[in-house]
């Protein structure tokens, strides 16, 4: 829906850092909603974060997206969000994301989670900045 797109890319644009880069335009929201199942969090009916996936050809999944309003983080969101999706895709035969290395907080997670890394890459998304790959074999 459009307004989904407006909502995504505002939360987006308000959780953006150097190390969590923005989706950028109303077009990207939507494509990024499109090629994915994505959700909207939601607390107290105030959407606090968005989360997203999507299941590949060869049965694995990657989480494309995971992001919490600054004013909501460390509080468990992005930590139950990842076991909704986990346990939405239990089928697969491998989950893997990326994040920024200097993200600590989600690399602690995302190890807590059963995560290792497997890769650095530079310029990931071609924002200059390198990614962490980390993936997650069942």
């Amino acid at each position: 829906m459009p307004e989904d797109a407006h909502a995504f890319a505002a939360l987006e644009t308000k959780s953006a850092s150097r190390i969590y880069g923005p989706i950028g335009t109303i077009e990207d929201a939507r494509r990024e909603i499109s090629g994915n199942t994505l959700f909207f969090i939601k607390k107290d009916e105030i959407i606090v974060g968005t989360a997203a996936y999507r299941v590949r050809a060869d049965n694995s999944v990657y989480i494309s997206c995971v992001a919490i309003d600054p004013a909501y983080r460390r509080q468990g969101i992005a930590r139950a969000a990842m076991i909704y999706i986990l346990e939405k895709t239990k089928d697969a035969s491998r989950v893997d994301l990326v994040t920024h290395p200097e993200n600590a907080n989600a690399l602690r997670l995302y190890a807590s989670l059963g995560f290792s890394i497997e890769s650095r890459r530079e310029n990931y998304f071609g924002d200059g900045e390198p990614r962490i790959v980390l993936a997650k074999d069942r």
